[in-house]
């Protein structure tokens, strides 16, 4: 019997801003919900650029620093888990919606502006 061939993953080649927009809002979703500020601030914390963390908002760089917040991280989870759940449902079944209404001038504008001018690595 002949060995079988391995199957390729077939990856996308290009970024999609669409997607990234999308996959920034469950970033915010999850991070407002546990840590109490958005994905940048929790990557960045203080790192000059204009956003505070203050009470109740933590950082990477906080949680490494003070391991005892992870009690209150865990308390925020549990205080906003419907919230967030809500939040996560409405946000795909937007990306849902939105995708299927955008469909046709998303590709028109794939084609005719995007690729001339970035080539086929990014994508709206």
């Amino acid at each position: 019997m002949p060995r079988r061939k391995k199957t390729r993953s077939r990856r996308r080649k290009s970024f999609s801003l669409v997607n990234a927009a999308f996959a920034y809002g469950y970033a915010n979703i999850i991070t407002q919900g546990l840590f109490e500020t958005n994905p940048l601030a929790f990557v960045a914390g203080d790192a000059g650029l204009g956003i505070q963390t203050g009470r109740g908002r933590y950082s990477i760089s906080e949680l490494v620093q003070n391991p005892s917040l992870m009690g209150n991280v865990a308390e925020n989870a549990m205080g906003n888990l419907a919230q967030m759940a809500v939040s996560g449902i409405a946000l795909g079944v937007s990306e849902r919606v939105f995708k299927s209404v955008m469909r046709r001038p998303i590709a028109r504008i794939n084609s005719t502006i995007m690729r001339p001018l970035l080539g086929s690595g990014i994508r709206v």
